[in-house]
């Protein structure tokens, strides 16, 4: 038989046959896990359902938080500095060590690690645009589909 021919008369029985229905017990707990659901807290459900007070809270909670540590962070970075000063003051290298430990980073940079930039971000382009195309189709199976019902 022709694979073309074993195609169409696969194509042809199964359409043939009867849509399958759905269980008995699916409606009901289908109808018990959304009153599970709508009987959360209003803590326990996604951000985007808060009370627009409390989101409005949380978001300057948000911007409180990451202010006071962008604010302490320098300060913090100051004093490890000049711990890490005294700590290297100690058993400083000589010039000719420091020279030699740059040329040969530079050449590590050069050979191995700078042709190979383009292609990893090229790689990281693709996996931000994958992850923009999952979340949109996802945004659109859950809660466009949501939405229209």
């Amino acid at each position: 038989m022709d694979p073309a021919d074993l195609e169409r008369l696969a194509d042809r029985e199964l359409r043939a046959l009867p849509a399958p229905r759905a269980p008995q017990s699916l409606l009901p707990r289908v109808m018990r896990a959304v009153e599970t659901l709508a009987a959360r807290p209003w803590y326990s459900r996604p951000w985007i359902s808060w009370p627009v007070g409390w989101q409005a809270a949380s978001a300057l909670a948000l911007v409180a938080v990451v202010g006071s540590l962008a604010l302490w962070l320098p300060n913090v970075g100051a004093v490890l500095g000049t711990a890490a000063a005294t700590l290297v003051a100690q058993d400083v290298p000589d010039t000719a060590q420091v020279t030699a430990t740059t040329a040969g980073a530079r050449i590590v940079w050069r050979t191995l690690l700078e042709p190979l930039l383009s292609y990893a971000f090229g790689i990281v382009a693709l996996m931000v645009l994958a992850c923009v195309v999952f979340g949109t189709a996802l945004n659109y199976v859950v809660i466009e589909r949501t939405a229209e019902r």
